[in-house]
């Protein structure tokens, strides 16, 4: 697995890393887990994401996992979690300082990690909230809580696509005012906004960047439209274009993931999965790293815009 420097944080990641929300799920066995995760080490990925909202996942990292820490590097989110009160589950936004050091400090327990490598946004704090969260979130380098901090937001042209109107927060704009170290943004081949206005900004100012969705959740397997924005409107622009012309001899799977690993301003991508089979399968691709620049001349003909620089 080749290695790839996170911008400013200086972390070696590999190109492809794992997305852990499905692993919170609390109806998994917990054998199932475990062999996920030490799976996962051993063919070569050394960065997992995961966050305060993410059920078990936090937990079940530390437990199986945390023994073997010299290997990866992790990721965790705060500013969103699920509050378990009287049986019942809700779910909770709290950007503020005291709501942001609470979180991260129940994310330090259930990792058993004293210090986490990167801590991020899970999304933008609200608009009033914006300078006294920030402020809060490069405190927890000082307090040494956190190694480095970042962002998971999409820019705005891509939140909007996605049914999530950033309310004039503008994340290019923000990765220019805050020093954070990583944003991790939407960024695939039926939602490529990121390649117009958001990934030149992060590479101007040496911000690591983490893709998630690589693969848009495999719309374009879904039979009948998805009823809602996030979902429904990938599948729109997955009936609309010519899947056969852009993958080529690939499979989707492959075009797909190829596709975000071949843009030089990308430097690690997330799965998620929780099937060791599809990891293996994922790792094996994304060796093969960019496409051919045949298969790229034929995607900028058929999405235009920059897409792939």
């Amino acid at each position: 697995m080749n290695n790839s420097t996170l911008g400013r944080s200086g972390l070696k990641v590999s190109r492809l890393a794992l997305g852990a929300a499905q692993l919170g799920d609390p109806n998994l066995e917990a054998s199932l887990v475990e062999n996920v995760l030490n799976r996962v080490l051993d063919l070569g990925i050394n960065f997992i994401d995961t966050a305060a909202m993410y059920g078990e996942s936090e937990a079940r990292i530390g437990k199986h996992i945390a023994h073997r820490k010299d290997e990866f590097a992790i990721a965790t989110k705060c500013g969103v979690y699920w509050n378990e009160s009287a049986g019942e589950s809700q779910l909770v936004q709290d950007y503020s300082p005291a709501g942001i050091l609470q979180t991260v400090e129940r994310s330090r327990q259930r990792l058993k990690m004293d210090v986490i490598d990167l801590v991020q946004f899970h999304s933008l704090p609200p608009v009033d909230e914006l300078d006294a969260a920030f402020e809060a979130l490069l405190g927890l380098k000082e307090r040494g809580y956190a190694n480095h901090v970042g962002v998971s937001e999409d820019g705005p042209r891509a939140a909007a696509f996605a049914g999530k109107p950033t309310e004039d927060r503008n994340a290019a704009e923000l990765a220019r005012q805050w020093p954070v170290d990583t944003w991790q943004f939407t960024y695939n081949f039926l939602s490529p906004e990121a390649a117009d206005e958001l990934i030149p900004t992060l590479s101007e100012e040496n911000v690591g960047t983490i893709v998630k969705r690589p693969l848009s959740n495999v719309v374009w397997e879904i039979e009948k439209e998805p009823g809602d924005d996030f979902l429904g409107k990938p599948w729109q622009r997955a009936k609309q274009l010519p899947l056969d012309a852009l993958r080529g001899n690939l499979s989707m799977v492959e075009f797909s993931l190829r596709f975000v690993l071949s843009h030089p301003g990308v430097t690690t991508v997330l799965v998620g999965t929780i099937n060791e089979e599809h990891l293996a399968d994922n790792i094996r691709v994304a060796a093969k790293g960019a496409l051919p620049e045949e298969t790229l001349t034929t995607i900028r003909s058929i999405l235009g815009g920059q897409s792939i620089p």
